[in-house]
C-alpha cells in the first residue's frame, strides 16, 4: 500500500503481554489476567479496528502470552479464582469464600462496581479498606447468594465493549443485576473461554487483510541486554551494584529465535518487526535481532538521544543501525495515550493527540508505542469512546497510519547510528530489573541455576526441561516486582513463581535444589499477612512427650512459638497453608518443635529443616509417616532426631548431633512439601533466630 505525501504519518504499535503465570508443575496458573483480559483489551482491540477500513496499526504480543491464551481457550489451564468460581457456593470452604470476598473488586471501582448498585453493595458489606478487615470473619456475613452474585459482577466487570455488544448473555446478565443462578455463572465462565479461543483467529484474519501487521517479543519476555551481559547495566549505571555477572548470550538468541516461531505458529507468517521487552536494546541485541532475520524494532526516543549518531535528527523518523531499522517512540504522546487522557473527554483527547502528531511536520513518522491492554481498565467503556474518536478521525488530511513493513520499504531509513545507547523505555536504563539487593538477589540465584545447566551432562531431554524452566525465569516481570519502584498485592505469587521456575532447573537436572530457593526474596513488609504474624521466645527448658499428641498446657509452657498471619491467598502453592503455629524450645541436649496442623490439613510430604550457625547451613529432612516413628536424617543420611505424626507434629533434634553447643546463635526455617511442591513454610519470611541455651538459661529468663 502506498501512502500519502505531505502528510503526518503515525506508526501505533499496540503491545498485548502476561507473563508465565502457569505454575511449572501443575501447569494451572496462579493469577487470572490471561482469562480476564481476553474478554476485553484483546477482543476489543481487534473489534475497534475491524470497524474503521482506512486504520492500521502494529499489534505486538508477548509469545508467554500466546502460549497461556491457547492453554486457557482448549480448557487445560484453569486459573485458581475460575477454579474456585466452578465449585458451587454451598461447597466452598471458608478460606474459599474469604478468597472471593477478597478477589472480586480486583477492578476499578469507580468506573465497575460504584456505578452497578448489586456490585456497589456488596463492596459496602465488605469494606474497602482489606487492612482492617479479617476476610475470614467477614465472608461470614455474605450469604450465598451474595457470594453467587459477586462472582458474576466480577467476571461481567472485566467483559469489554465487544462483548458486551456482540454477546446476548453479557447483556442479559448486566440488565438482571442480582440473582444468579449457578448455572448462569458457569455460562458466563464457559463463554469466557470461548470468547478466548476467538482472539488470535481475529487479529490473523486483520494481518491477513493487511490492516495489522504483527510483531513479537521474545519468548519469555526477558530484557535482552542483560542476558547478554548483566554488566552492560553500567553502561547506563555506572555508579550500580550490581550481582554476579550472567553472561548468556546464547539465552538471548534462543528468545528470540523460539519468540518469533511462536508468533509465526500462531499467525501463519514470521513477524519482521520486534518490540524487545520493554523496549530494552543494545549494540550485541541488534546484532542478534538482524541475525535472526528481524528488519526492524522499536524501542524509547531517550536511547535515541544518548547515542552516538553520524549526523544530527530526532525520534520522527526511523533509523538504520548496523543491519536493522529503528523506530524511536514519542514518550510523551505515547504515555499520554496509557496514563493520561482516561480522564479526559474522549473526543478532546483524540483531537489533541491528532493535533500533537500533526505538529511534528509533514513527512515525518511519529512511533506511538505502549501497553495495549492495561490502560483500558481505567478508561469509561473500556476505552470505546476514545478509540472510536481517534480511529474516525485518522486517515485525514493532516495524520494518516502506516505499518512499519511497508513505510520502510517505501522510505528506507536515512540516519545512521554509530554507537546505540544500552537502556530500556524507562530512563533510559535499566535499573527496574538491576541494582536493587532484592534483584541482585535473585540474578544471582537464576545465574546460579544457568551455571548448573551448562556443566550439567544430564539427558538431551532433561537438559531442554531444565532450560525450559530457566528461560521463563530470565522473564522480566518478576524482576519488575523486585525492589522498591512497583508494588502489588501479588508481590508474593510474583516471588513464589520466579523461585519456582529456577528450583525446576535443578531439579531437571538432578541436582539437589538449594535450600535458599525455599525462602521468599521480597521484603516482608510487601505481604500483608506477615504484618499479623506473632513471635514469641522460649523462655524455659521444656521436656515434651514426642508421640504426635497434645498432654496439656504445661508440656509445652514456656517454649517459644510463632503464629503467621491470616492467609486467605499468597505464596503457598497449596492455598492458605498446612499449619496454624509452630512451637520451639530446649532441653539442655535437644531441640524440639511442635507444628499444629490447620483444620483438615494434609500433612503427608516431606518436611525440610534449615538449620544455619555461623554462615553454616545444615539441612534435615522427614518423611511425615503418621504410623511410625519418623527418623530425621541430614544430607549425608546421619540421623540427628526423630519425630511423630498424630493429631499434632512433634520432633526431638539432637544438639550434639548438630553440633550446636551452649550459646550458639541459630537461625532455623521449617517447610512441608509435597510431590516437590511448596505446602507451607514456617516463618513465611525471613527465619527464627534462636540461642542455645545454657545451664543459667531458666534463671536469666524466671519471672513471676
Amino acid at each position: 500500500m502506498r501512502y500519502n505525501s505531505g502528510v503526518a504519518r503515525a506508526v501505533f504499535l499496540w503491545h498485548l503481554h502476561q507473563p508465565e503465570y502457569r505454575d511449572p508443575v501443575t501447569g494451572q496458573p496462579l493469577l487470572p489476567w490471561v482469562r480476564l483480559h481476553a474478554t476485553r483489551a484483546y477482543t476489543d482491540m481487534a473489534a475497534a479496528l475491524e470497524r474503521h477500513e482506512k486504520v492500521r496499526a502494529v499489534v505486538n504480543w508477548a509469545p508467554s502470552l500466546l502460549l497461556q491464551l491457547e492453554a486457557y481457550a482448549k480448557g487445560s489451564s484453569i486459573d485458581k479464582d475460575e477454579a474456585i468460581a466452578r465449585k458451587p457456593i454451598d461447597a466452598l470452604a471458608p478460606a474459599d469464600r474469604a478468597h472471593v470476598v477478597k478477589e472480586s473488586f480486583s477492578v476499578d471501582w469507580d468506573l465497575w462496581v460504584k456505578p452497578v448498585p448489586r456490585y456497589a453493595e456488596l463492596l459496602a458489606k465488605r469494606g474497602a479498606d482489606l487492612r482492617k478487615i479479617d476476610l475470614l470473619e467477614q465472608q461470614e456475613l455474605f450469604t450465598d447468594q451474595d457470594l453467587l452474585d459477586l462472582e458474576v459482577h466480577f467476571i461481567l466487570a472485566w467483559m469489554g465493549f465487544a462483548v458486551r455488544r456482540e454477546e446476548p448473555l453479557v447483556a442479559e446478565l448486566s440488565e438482571k443485576e442480582r440473582n444468579f443462578s449457578e448455572n448462569e455463572k458457569n455460562e458466563l465462565l464457559d463463554l469466557s473461554q470461548k470468547i478466548a479461543a476467538r482472539v488470535v483467529p481475529r487479529w490473523k484474519k486483520l494481518a491477513e487483510a493487511g490492516r495489522v501487521e504483527i510483531t513479537c517479543s521474545p519468548l519469555y519476555h526477558p530484557i535482552l541486554p542483560l542476558l547478554v551481559d548483566s554488566d552492560s547495566a553500567r553502561r547506563a549505571m555506572p555508579d550500580a551494584t550490581l550481582p554476579p555477572r550472567f553472561h548468556y548470550p546464547e539465552d538471548a538468541r534462543e528468545q528470540v529465535l523460539r519468540g518469533l516461531a511462536r508468533a509465526e505458529r500462531d499467525f501463519g507468517a514470521r513477524p519482521v518487526g520486534m518490540w524487545p521487552s520493554e523496549g530494552s536494546v543494545s549494540p550485541e541485541v541488534i546484532d542478534i535481532l538482524a541475525a535472526a532475520g528481524v528488519k526492524w524494532c522499536a524501542t524509547d526516543q531517550g536511547n535515541l538521544e544518548r547515542s552516538e549518531l553520524e549526523s544530527k535528527g530526532d525520534h520522527y523518523e526511523p533509523w538504520l543501525c548496523g543491519q536493522l531499522a529503528i523506530l524511536f517512540r514519542d514518550r510523551e504522546l505515547s504515555d499520554a495515550i496509557g496514563f493520561r487522557y482516561a480522564r479526559g473527554e474522549p473526543q478532546a483527547s483524540a483531537e489533541d493527540l491528532l493535533r500533537r502528531i500533526a505538529a511534528a511536520g509533514k513527512e515525518r513518522t511519529v512511533t506511538i508505542a505502549l501497553d495495549g491492554e492495561n490502560p483500558w481498565e481505567h478508561y469509561p467503556q473500556s476505552g470505546e469512546l476514545f478509540l472510536e474518536a481517534l480511529y474516525q478521525k485518522l486517515g485525514g488530511s493532516e495524520v494518516v497510519c502506516v505499518l512499519p513493513r511497508e513505510e520502510l520499504a517505501q522510505r528506507p531509513p536515512q540516519k545512521k547510528i554509530k554507537l546505540l545507547h544500552s537502556g530500556s523505555w524507562i530512563d533510559s536504563n535499566f535499573r527496574i530489573w538491576i541494582g536493587h539487593p532484592e534483584d541482585n538477589q535473585a540474578w544471582e540465584l537464576l545465574g546460579q541455576a544457568r551455571a548448573a545447566l551448562a556443566r550439567s551432562d544430564a539427558p538431551p531431554e532433561q537438559k531442554e526441561k531444565a532450560y525450559q524452566a530457566a528461560l521463563v525465569a530470565e522473564g522480566s516481570d518478576w524482576f519488575w516486582w523486585y525492589g522498591d519502584d512497583f508494588t502489588t498485592e501479588n508481590a508474593p505469587e510474583f516471588d513464589a513463581l520466579f523461585r519456582r521456575n529456577v528450583e525446576q532447573v535443578f531439579r531437571h537436572l538432578g541436582y539437589t535444589t538449594p535450600e535458599r530457593l525455599g525462602r521468599p526474596i521480597i521484603a516482608p513488609h510487601k505481604d500483608r499477612t506477615q504484618a499479623q504474624a506473632v513471635t514469641s521466645p522460649p523462655r524455659r527448658l521444656i521436656h515434651p512427650l514426642i508421640d504426635g499428641f497434645s498432654h496439656g498446657y504445661y508440656e509445652w509452657s514456656g517454649a517459644g512459638f510463632y503464629r503467621p498471619g491470616q492467609k486467605v491467598s499468597g505464596s503457598m502453592y497449596q492455598g492458605g497453608g498446612a499449619f496454624l503455629e509452630l512451637w520451639f524450645g530446649f532441653s539442655l541436649q535437644e531441640l524440639f518443635l511442635r507444628l499444629d496442623p490447620a483444620r483438615g490439613a494434609d500433612l503427608r510430604g516431606e518436611l525440610r529443616i534449615l538449620v544455619t550457625r555461623a554462615g553454616q547451613q545444615r539441612a534435615l529432612h522427614m518423611k511425615v509417616d503418621p504410623r511410625d516413628e519418623c527418623p530425621v536424617l541430614d544430607a549425608q543420611g546421619v540421623k540427628c532426631g526423630f519425630g511423630r505424626c498424630g493429631a499434632i507434629l512433634e520432633l526431638s533434634l539432637s544438639l550434639g548431633a548438630l553440633g550446636l553447643s551452649p550459646g550458639d546463635k541459630v537461625s532455623m526455617l521449617v517447610r512441608l512439601l509435597r510431590d516437590e511442591a511448596e505446602v507451607d513454610r514456617l516463618p513465611r519470611y525471613g527465619e527464627l533466630e534462636l540461642t542455645v541455651p545454657d545451664q543459667s538459661f531458666e534463671q536469666a529468663h524466671w519471672h513471676v
